[in-house]
């Protein structure tokens, strides 16, 4: 411990001691500052960003791709002859699926087709005696109706017959195969589904909505195919909110209301270009994270 110079008289007056300068000590910036200041900076440019993102576009993840899925069903019941495809396989338009054993229903063509030719015969006969007075109003009515019968039974049992073939009303893929050769089958049975023409239903919240129009461009990201942005626009809006169209629609007009935000259906489509190659991918149901750019 230092001490203090005693005072020396100055003249009979003491001299006060002297107290030497504190040395300022120089205070750098620590590593913890260094990373608080960064972090700071960070979280900043991360909220600016997401402010310039959030005032152009409009997201949301309540979103799922649908399709058209085609019911094959028999039109007349029948014994499955051959099943023609698989399931997952792509079919075109007018492609055989199933058919079914035609001799039942060409023994009804082949019975009709006779009954035909004879009404038809009867017919011509009594069209030389129209006329002559040997054949009254009534007889000549009644054979013309006899054979214009037979010749509707012949073309029901030809239109038969052609049911016994079912084909792919379009271009897609089959699914839900649940047919079997040897099965036998009632009118109106479903034996698979041919699925056409995929696209993205997206729930947007209603405050969201008023800044979507159709033809915006959009981002899209699918869950099943992960690491790959797909493109597409919005086609329309719907009419209505998804409560709309439910079931049992909530009845507002109550004294406990309680508001609740809704949300309207988008439709969205692909563009050809951004899906070629994964077509047998995209399949209706997968869930979908949507990005539409409002500067279009």
């Amino acid at each position: 411990m230092s001490t203090l110079a005693p005072t020396v008289p100055l003249n009979g007056h003491a001299v006060p001691p002297r107290i030497p300068a504190e040395t300022p000590v120089s205070r750098k910036p620590t590593r913890k500052h260094l990373l608080l200041g960064g972090g700071g900076l960070l979280l900043a440019a991360g909220l600016v960003l997401y402010l310039i993102h959030a005032g152009r576009h409009e997201v949301t993840d309540d979103a799922y791709t649908t399709g058209h899925v085609h019911a094959i069903s028999a039109r007349v019941p029948g014994t499955v002859a051959e099943v023609a495809v698989d399931d997952n396989d792509a079919v075109k338009d007018g492609q055989t699926l199933v058919r079914l054993d035609p001799r039942d229903f060409q023994v009804g063509v082949d019975k009709a087709k006779a009954d035909f030719e004879k009404a038809n015969a009867d017919f011509a006969r009594v069209e030389q005696l129209k006329g002559t007075g040997a054949l009254s109003v009534q007889e000549y009515d009644q054979t013309k109706a006899a054979m214009l019968v037979a010749k509707a039974t012949l073309d029901d049992m030809n239109n038969q017959l052609g049911y016994c073939t079912l084909a792919a009303p379009t271009a897609g893929i089959v699914g839900n195969k649940t047919v079997q050769i040897g099965n036998r089958i009632a009118a109106g049975t479903v034996l698979m589904s041919v699925v056409q023409d995929v696209w993205i239903v997206a729930n947007y919240k209603e405050t969201q909505v008023g800044r979507l129009r159709e033809g915006q461009r959009v981002a899209i990201k699918i869950d099943a195919v992960p690491g790959h942005v797909f493109t597409g626009r919005i086609d329309s809006l719907s009419p209505g909110s998804g409560s709309t169209f439910a079931l049992l629609p909530p009845e507002n007009a109550t004294g406990n209301f309680t508001k609740i935000v809704q949300r309207v259906p988008v439709k969205i489509v692909f563009d050809p270009d951004s899906i070629r190659g994964y077509e047998k991918r995209l399949v209706p149901g997968l869930s979908v994270e949507t990005d539409v750019d409002l500067r279009d």
